[in-house]
């Protein structure tokens, strides 16, 4: 196997592990400082206010929709889900309300979790 000379071809580790001089630390700070400088300072209300107006022209939607259930379903139908959703709130209720009682110190959106847990898994 042959020696191969670096040297011969112009590799060497100081182009690649430059060691920084503090020549060259002074004259990153003093690049920093200008840049920290040049940054303009801009007043917050002028920012929200900007923000406030991009934010003007939106349509407000419509947020009462009615159904027609008649269109859907007939009448036994409709009863049918009216009386299974009844049975389903109170089976939530109750199970929300024993979830608050075993951990008094959880919150609603916990306790309203652990009770559809409990829903899904007696309905599946």
């Amino acid at each position: 196997m042959s020696n191969i000379n670096p040297l011969k071809f112009g590799v060497t580790g100081n182009q690649y592990f430059k060691q920084e001089t503090k020549e060259d630390l002074s004259k990153n700070t003093e690049k920093e400082s200008k840049t920290q400088q040049q940054q303009k300072q801009v007043n917050s209300n002028e920012v929200f206010g900007f923000l406030a107006a991009q934010n003007a022209d939106l349509i407000p939607v419509k947020t009462k929709k009615t159904v027609e259930v008649s269109k859907y379903v007939n009448s036994e139908q409709e009863t049918r889900i009216a009386d299974f959703m009844k049975g389903f709130e109170a089976d939530f209720d109750e199970a929300f309300n024993i979830a608050i009682d075993e951990f008094p110190e959880i919150s609603e959106k916990t306790a309203g979790d652990i009770a559809l847990a409990y829903i899904n898994a007696s309905y599946a």
